[in-house]
Parts: C-alpha cells; sequence; structure tokens
C-alpha cells in the first residue's frame, strides 16, 4: 500500500519537479548579492504529504490540517495537535492548498489506461465481481475462505505489476483495487470473531484492532451495525463487503470496463 501511496503522489509532484530542473539549468549565473528566490513553478503544484488539507463532510463540518497519510479509502490528517483518520466515503469534498486532491470520489482521469492495463486489471476484478456475486445468495465461512485466497492471489498479482506505474488513473484504479482487496480481509477476520464470542453474534470494538480501525475508517458501519453497545458481526461484514463493492465499481468506471 505504501507503494501506491508514493505512485499517487509521485503523480502529483514529478511534473513540477522537472520542470525546476529544467528551469535552474537553463538560468543564467546570478552575482552573489542577488536574493535566492523559490521558483514560481515548484508552488504551483504542491506536495500531499504536509500540504495543508480542507474538508467538508457529509454531515457539514469543515476540517483543516496537515496531511500525514493517504490510502485508497481513508486519509490521516494532524489538526489542532490532534491525529485523526477520516474514511473517504465520509467526505463531501475535498482540496488541499486549493487544488482537488487525489482519493475524492470524482474519479476523473485525465489521461487514459493503457490497453494492457485494462486487460489485466478486467481479468483481477473479474475475481472480485465473482466473490461478490457469490456473498448475495450466501456463502458460509469455510467457502467464503477459499475464494478469499483465489482472490488475493489474483489481486496481489496485479496490484504487484501495476503499483509502480506513473499513470494517474491506473494508480488510482490500483488503489481502490487494493482497498477492495484489503476489505474482503478484513470482513473475514471480523467473521472469525464472531466464533466463540457470543452466543447473540455481536462484538465490541476493543474485541481486535481490526474491528476498531474498520469503524474509524467507516464510521457509517457502527450506527447500521449498532445493537445496544455492542455490533453485529453479519451486518459489520455486510457493510464492509459494500465498501469493497463501491471500490470495484469505481475502479471499473476507471478503466472503462462494463
Amino acid at each position: 500500500m505504501k507503494t501506491i501511496i508514493a505512485v499517487i503522489a509521485i503523480t502529483m509532484c514529478t511534473t513540477t519537479i522537472v520542470e525546476g530542473q529544467a528551469k535552474r539549468k537553463k538560468a543564467p549565473v546570478r552575482s552573489r548579492t542577488t536574493n535566492n528566490q523559490p521558483d514560481p513553478a515548484t508552488l504551483t503544484k504542491p506536495r500531499i504529504i504536509g500540504s495543508t488539507v480542507i474538508i467538508i463532510t457529509k454531515n457539514g463540518e469543515r476540517i483543516t490540517g496537515e496531511v500525514l497519510d493517504l490510502t485508497a479509502y481513508s486519509l490521516k490528517i494532524k489538526a489542532d495537535s490532534l491525529e485523526s483518520t477520516i474514511a473517504l466515503d465520509t467526505i463531501a469534498s475535498l482540496s488541499f492548498n486549493g487544488a482537488a486532491a487525489p482519493g475524492t470520489r470524482t474519479d476523473q482521469p485525465t489521461t487514459p489506461v493503457r490497453p494492457d492495463f485494462a486487460r489485466d486489471a478486467e481479468t483481477a476484478l473479474g475475481f472480485f465481481q465473482t466473490l461478490s456475486a457469490n456473498l448475495k445468495p450466501g456463502l458460509d465461512y469455510t467457502e467464503y475462505g477459499r475464494q478469499l485466497i483465489e482472490l488475493r492471489r489474483a489481486g496481489e498479482r496485479f496490484i504487484t505489476r501495476y503499483s509502480s506505474t506513473d499513470n494517474p488513473a491506473e494508480a488510482r484504479a490500483v488503489s481502490l483495487i487494493a482497498g477492495a482487496l484489503n476489505d474482503y480481509s478484513w470482513a473475514r477476520t471480523i467473521w472469525t470473531l464472531k466464533f466463540g464470542r457470543s452466543s447473540d453474534g455481536t462484538i465490541s470494538e476493543s474485541d481486535s484492532p481490526v474491528i476498531s480501525d474498520t469503524v474509524a475508517l467507516y464510521p457509517d458501519l457502527r450506527e447500521t451495525a449498532a445493537t445496544g453497545n455492542k455490533l453485529s458481526v453479519d451486518k459489520l461484514v455486510a457493510g464492509i463487503w459494500r465498501k469493497a463493492t463501491e471500490k470495484q465499481d469505481r475502479a471499473r468506471a476507471l478503466i472503462g470496463a462494463r
């Protein structure tokens, strides 16, 4: 995942760096008394990590902070000396330093993906589609685990091959597929916690870091899965599957799959 994040960051700032280097090579020699001023070109496209981000959540809350980390499904920021992680699905609009940041739900690529990327992405997404379709009539725990193993093989093979792409649309699609794969893996971990925990099929956030991370990234799932002061495993897992499906659909839209 760190490689994918680096790809997203590199695509935002590579052009700036190259332009800045070109300008420095062509610039005439200046006298020693001349003040060194930063090249305006290097200020036009801000870096992601360390930049100031402005977030408007779906409930109308406005948050301004420093970007600490960015993944396919969440944004970690520092605001008022406090660090927090915000799920992208809860964000209505997002910008940093006045520009649209990658990771928002617009997913409008400026460069089309390559034919070989689209072909391989379609193959990988086929495994996701198969698992998603099989979830509707219902899968038992054992069969889900078997299909997840096949999914991970196909997904990780695709991610490994294209994680270093410099095409912004491809990098975004890779990050979405990686996020969906992570969702399905978390769902199985949480499903496992159902066995032997309680007879009513509920769990507490404190039962596992995966649970607390899940509801932190997807706070809406805490509400939909709430059963008193606990969470319904079945509802929480179903909600995570839904998040994975949303990422799959967005990845398919990026590559133009039908």
